[in-house]
């Protein structure tokens, strides 16, 4: 089976800023989705024939089988866990098992337009119907926005001023609503995406399975492909959890980039840009024609400090096929227009080439310009001080944080003790959560010169789910998680391989690789974990559902981005590791922790570097 092509995370960042490079992407997201929708299609049409044409089953059953072997999964990312792997091979398997099976179909195929037909028709119409919908109210938005926003920026300077005040909110209210529109039309586009990959196998999957409940040929291929379906439906709930955690972070982030998006206007132009890019953002730029005329064209800009080069590339966000080629200018300055112009927010940016007139430029907004102007180190024009913004800076806890000193040790240590003394076999041990106020009365226990309360080991006052729930939190808190920002780049790249023997030997290598005190409490947690799953059979949180619970708690990259969302996966796989094979990363005698000269390599080298050497 062809494994999809890997799509690009849409970050909620360039829905904001809406670049050309976004547009592209998303594109490519819609025709995937699209391509989703036909090849639904394709089976929904296949499976009626089955149904309708009893006289020709056997060809109707080998399209549908055709149809699984070609369905394909688009990855978002660069990687795909080992349950997506199979997941995504689970099609071809279910193809084989449907062309042993060529008698005795009747008794199922009176079920098949309620176990098959009506799911994936719901599929295509609750789900991609939604993300189409969406997309509609994307575009009218857009269109809306852009019109506007030409409209205003097009008005004489010879308007009095509350035409310019309408018009700017006008603007400024269109501007959120795209924003809006955007943000939701990338969090439906990409939800819809990761959504197929259980929902519509899972669907697949009933309907085979009841093709053997109700047929004796079946029988014999369901006693041989059991093990493998119940793994199979294991898979497929990990990977709905990873979804509904993965999308519930998501739709959190897309929240937070709506609130501060005034922030970050406000705050424009004060950092640079990755990769050198000082100023990125649209200008309209005035093109002087024949008879005196003058015309307006809208740009997608972006300006590198060291160079000093000014790229300028046609783009219409309502009509694309309107651009044209990139325009790339050194300059040496920018200035204020020296004549009136016949639009607002107007500045030049001066050639290095003298022979060369200045460009005229419209930016969006007075503090656009005024961004522009500093990242062209040209003072703008009103030279007020920067809006203070200290009060949105996280401060820390005045009394103390969350560390790994003594106090923290001893906190831990009491809390697990106090949870293996109940016996460990509350069902949800670490997924139901506990009151957050006595949860956050209980980690700040944790700091320096305080008490855990005496009554702790009463389970009426301290419920289990308050504890589990303050050891959790209390790792979360830490400054630096327990698995380090430093090594977090690395651990990723070791839970993404393929082969467990070396995801297991470079995570071995990685944890020798943490500070002393990082890896005596990972062990601390990890030993204890061990003795929750041992009684999975009572509790129900086995090792892979205590790796979802701890991922998140473990690691946590430095900065959130619909990326580090997308990769939460594979910190429930790095967790899953740990505890499967605790005894070889803690239990075995220990190589010599490489500590520095280059240890933390990338991909299958770095974890074969440590199969070689015997970890």
């Amino acid at each position: 089976m062809t494994m999809g092509v890997g799509l690009q995370p849409l970050e909620f960042t360039e829905c904001l800023a809406d670049s050309p490079q976004f547009r592209e992407n998303l594109q490519r997201h819609e025709k995937e989705l699209e391509r989703t929708s036909q090849q639904i299609k394709r089976l929904i049409k296949e499976v009626k024939d089955v149904v309708q044409a009893a006289t020709r089953l056997g060809n109707a059953q080998k399209a549908l089988a055709s149809s699984m072997e070609q369905f394909e999964f688009a990855c978002i990312g660069a990687s795909m866990t080992e349950d997506e792997r199979i997941i995504s091979r689970s099609l071809h398997h279910f193809a084989q098992l449907i062309r042993t099976i060529e008698d005795e179909r009747e008794r199922m195929l009176g079920r098949a337009h309620e176990q098959i037909i009506q799911p994936l028709e719901k599929f295509r119409k609750e789900h991609i119907g939604a993300v189409k919908e969406g997309k509609k109210k994307f575009d009218k938005k857009t269109a809306k926005f852009c019109q506007t926003q030409e409209r205003t920026l097009s008005l004489s300077t010879k308007k009095q001023e509350n035409v310019f005040q309408e018009a700017d909110a006008a603007m400024d209210m269109a501007e959120r609503d795209f924003c809006q529109a955007s943000l939701e039309y990338v969090f439906q586009l990409q939800a819809v995406q990761e959504r197929k990959k259980f929902e519509l196998v899972e669907t697949l999957l009933g309907f085979v399975f009841g093709w053997w409940t109700f047929h004796h040929t079946a029988h014999d291929v369901h006693a041989d492909a059991e093990p493998r379906v119940r793994d199979l439906q294991l898979r497929i709930q990990r990977t709905r959890s990873n979804f509904e955690e993965t999308s519930k972070q998501t739709e959190s982030l897309m929240k937070k980039m709506m609130e501060v998006r005034q922030m970050h206007k406000e705050e424009e132009g004060n950092e640079e840009a990755p990769g050198g890019v000082s100023r990125a953002g649209y200008l309209f730029l005035m093109e002087k024609k024949a008879f005196g005329t003058t015309t307006w064209s809208k740009q997608y800009c972006t300006y590198e400090k060291g160079s000093r080069m000014l790229s300028l590339t046609p783009y219409n966000q309502i009509n694309i096929k309107t651009g044209g080629c990139a325009e790339s200018v050194c300059v040496c300055g920018a200035r204020l227009c020296a004549e009136a112009a016949e639009r607002r927010f107007c500045w030049e940016a001066v050639p290095a080439e003298r022979e060369r007139a200045p460009l005229t430029l419209q930016a969006l907004c007075e503090r656009d310009r005024a961004a522009w102007l500093r990242a062209i180190d040209c003072p703008p024009p009103d030279r007020r001080q920067p809006p203070n913004n200290t009060h949105l800076k996280v401060s820390g806890n005045e009394e103390g944080e969350c560390a790994l000193d003594e106090s923290g040790f001893a906190f831990v240590k009491k809390i697990i003790a106090v949870i293996e003394s109940r016996g460990l076999e509350e069902q949800g041990l670490y997924r139901v959560a506990g009151v957050a106020s006595k949860v956050s009365r209980l980690v700040s226990c944790s700091l320096a010169g305080r008490r855990l309360p005496a009554s702790l080991s009463d389970p009426l006052e301290w419920e289990s789910k308050t504890l589990t729930s303050a050891l959790k939190s209390y790792l979360r808190a830490l400054p630096d998680p327990l698995l380090t920002h430093h090594l977090h780049d690395r651990f990723i790249e070791v839970a993404k391989c393929e082969r467990r023997g070396e995801r297991a030997a470079g995570v071995a290598a990685l944890v020798r690789a943490l500070p002393p005190a990082n890896r005596d409490m990972l062990q601390l947690v990890l030993h204890h974990l061990r003795s929750v799953a041992a009684k999975s059979d009572k509790n129900l949180m086995s090792e892979s559902n205590l790796a979802v619970c701890f991922g998140p708690t473990l690691l946590r990259p430095e900065r959130e981005t619909v990326a580090s969302i997308l990769e939460l996966k594979f910190y429930n796989v790095l967790v899953e590791t740990l505890l499967e094979h605790y005894g070889e990363i803690f239990d075995a005698p220990h190589h010599a922790a490489p500590a520095h000269n280059g240890i933390l390599r990338s991909g299958t080298q770095y974890c074969m570097r440590y199969i070689e050497i015997g970890v």
